[in-house]
């Protein structure tokens, strides 16, 4: 921020919103700061282009990267918000591609069978001296003690609210209202679950984007920003705003006083899990040339202490981490999809900007996190967005014809791709010969859908006047090089763990998808370009939000409680970086599919793949 004291008015007419800034602010930090949501996945550094925005009125605009914005924006008043300072009154238009808008909630969870137990209990002792011999075996403040007593003679009855793995009492009180929400910490949306402990029933599920996203939408950069001054306090607040607001809204909805909530699970990712605790993260980003340890305990607090809206006494769990890139999340995932009790050997999957991958059954485990980069979230990509309503979603291309056929999130004019749409594509391209085995697009097609554009060769989904945002939705070469590079990453984290415990691809039984990217995923499409190896012998689930599914379990399940603590210290790591064979596993995945003892059936397929305008030359000549 300049040091200048001068101020001017930033005006959002979308939003009928007028502030007052310094001149030198940057137009993203009065976006922030006013809680209007622009997208910066780089945390305001320049390097995405993702906060693009029309401007009306002088600004001073320093560009790290030319590319990231056309010469046609510029003329037009397009400048990035993150790097255009105020010098003058300003209006500020957001087009719907930089807009925070409305992403897919992820609620569906499919939970293990499981008999009812929570952690936190609500105890109607029968008379004055059984309500005795309960305080007698759980600790207790003597207030309440008192408070107890006093209700069964002038009430009758009393409710004591009891948590049985700190063998302490939270609460007494007349009625017997007892809560819990389980939370999944994501980096992009915290998803909570309000919870009648009594009976097990999911009263309801909301959802937010973090509100971490203000200070960058990638774990790196808010990392940097938690081991700067004040920068931990910030982040860890942040998280806890979101949670109190979804807590507030479900409460509001259902009649739920906060202070009958008395226990919180929560399960993120291990930078996450650092965040929301406030832990400084330090140890995780000091070095990636050495493997980093975690306790793989979890984490028991009080919420007040957190500042969590719920009641004063209320425990946190929080899921524990094994490793640096594996969290409670993945904790969460194993306990969903119950390989913890399975003797098949199974893998799990959770796709994102890093893909954690585990193999294992019963007694052991075996994980990973694959570098796969925020291309599957959409940056780096042309018209790459997140899953965001207006997204496309799936796509398929006609073999004959070459026009595409695709849906979008909330079913509104298109304003981008997404990440499974992405990976439609590509593998429409290829099976369908547009694309070579490399990602090149065979330069003798001759189709209105494909042109060469500024990115290489470019093949055009959606023209200008059929998409939201007024311009051609295209997916480029150098997109589609990036998708591979993602992928070939996953792909490179699979093989190496199924080589590290001497199995292939016929000795896994099942596999599970899990995650916000899982549930929308087309797998075939997914094995076509080779991001998930070709698996005869198993059996295909989607369980969803396993994170939250694994914060759902430890709320009302004691033994799924301790469990979580034993599968994190049975799961042992690799980190892929530091693998002498990552790199050769990944370079392989760059010819479409893979290795061919990955993909046996696909690289035969593959083979046989004839490019679109030979196809069409030959249909030609047998029509003659």
């Amino acid at each position: 921020m300049d040091s200048d004291n001068r101020r001017v008015k930033v005006s959002f007419p979308q939003f009928n919103i007028v502030v007052d800034a310094p001149i030198g602010t940057s137009i993203l930090e009065v976006a922030q700061q006013t809680g209007i949501g622009i997208r910066s996945v780089c945390g305001g550094k320049g390097l995405c282009g993702k906060c693009k925005v029309l401007v009306r009125g002088r600004v001073e605009h320093r560009l790290t990267d030319k590319s990231l914005i056309r010469d046609d924006e510029l003329s037009k008043g397009y400048v990035l918000a993150c790097m255009a300072k105020v010098l003058e009154d300003v209006e500020v238009f957001i087009p719907p591609e930089s807009q925070f808008k409305k992403a897919k909630l992820l609620s569906h969870v499919v939970l293990p069978s499981f008999t009812l137990d929570p952690v936190v209990k609500s105890f109607k002792p029968s008379d004055y001296l059984d309500a005795v011999k309960l305080f007698s075996f759980y600790r207790a403040e003597e207030e309440l003690y008192k408070k107890a007593l006093e209700l069964l003679n002038r009430e009758g009855v009393v409710y004591v609210v009891v948590d049985t793995l700190n063998e302490k009492i939270l609460d007494v009180k007349t009625d017997n209202s007892t809560y819990g929400v389980a939370i999944d910490i994501g980096t992009t949306k915290i998803v909570c679950a309000v919870i009648d402990l009594n009976s097990g029933k999911i009263v309801d599920v909301d959802s937010e984007f973090n509100k971490q996203m203000m200070f960058g939408e990638d774990i790196v950069s808010r990392l940097s920003r938690a081991v700067e001054k004040e920068g931990l306090v910030e982040l860890q607040r942040a998280t806890v705003e979101t949670i109190n607001s979804i807590i507030k809204r479900i409460g509001e909805k259902h009649g739920i006083d906060p202070n009958n909530i008395y226990y919180v699970s929560a399960a993120g990712n291990t930078a996450m899990t650092y965040l929301f605790v406030g832990a400084n993260p330090y140890e995780l980003i000091r070095s990636f040339r050495e493997p980093v340890k975690v306790d793989p305990r979890p984490r028991i607090l009080n919420a007040q202490a957190l500042g969590l809206n719920t009641h004063r006494n209320a425990l946190v769990y929080v899921l524990p981490c094994s490793g640096r890139f594996l969290g409670g999340d993945v904790i969460g995932d194993i306990l969903t999809a119950g390989i913890n009790f399975s003797d098949d050997v199974a893998l799990l999957i959770d796709i994102g900007t890093n893909t954690e991958v585990v193999i294992g059954c019963r007694n052991w485990f075996l994980g990973t996190t694959a570098p796969a980069g925020p291309a599957f979230e959409g940056w780096g990509l042309r018209c790459g967005v997140r899953a965001v309503e207006g997204a496309i979603e799936s796509v398929r291309i006609d073999s004959e014809t070459l026009e595409p056929t695709y849906s979008t999130i909330g079913n509104t004019k298109p304003i981008g791709i997404c990440g499974s749409g992405y990976i439609d594509l590509v593998a429409q391209l290829f099976v369908n010969g547009v694309i070579d085995n490399r990602g090149k697009f065979y330069r003798d097609i001759n189709h209105p859908r494909i042109r060469k554009g500024d990115d290489g060769y470019e093949y055009v989904i959606v023209f200008a006047d059929q998409s939201a945002t007024g311009n051609d939705i295209v997916i480029t070469e150098k997109d589609i090089y990036n998708i591979i590079d993602s992928k070939s990453s996953v792909c490179a984290a699979i093989s190496i763990l199924l080589k590290s415990m001497h199995l292939d691809v016929y000795s896994i039984k099942k596999v599970f998808v899990c995650g916000a990217f899982g549930r929308y995923l087309n797998v075939d499409s997914a094995i076509a370009i080779g991001m998930i190896p070709e698996l005869p012998n198993a059996e295909l689930t989607y369980i969803g939000n396993g994170s939250l599914g694994g914060a759902i379990l430890t709320a009302l399940s004691r033994d799924h409680a301790k469990e979580a603590e034993n599968v994190a210290k049975y799961t042992a790591t690799i980190e892929l970086l530091l693998d002498p064979n990552f790199m050769e596993e990944y370079e392989a995945g760059f010819i479409l599919p893979g290795k061919p003892e990955l993909f046996p059936n696909w690289w035969r397929r593959s083979k046989g793949i004839k490019p679109w305008s030979a196809r069409k030359r030959e249909k030609a000549v047998l029509n003659r």
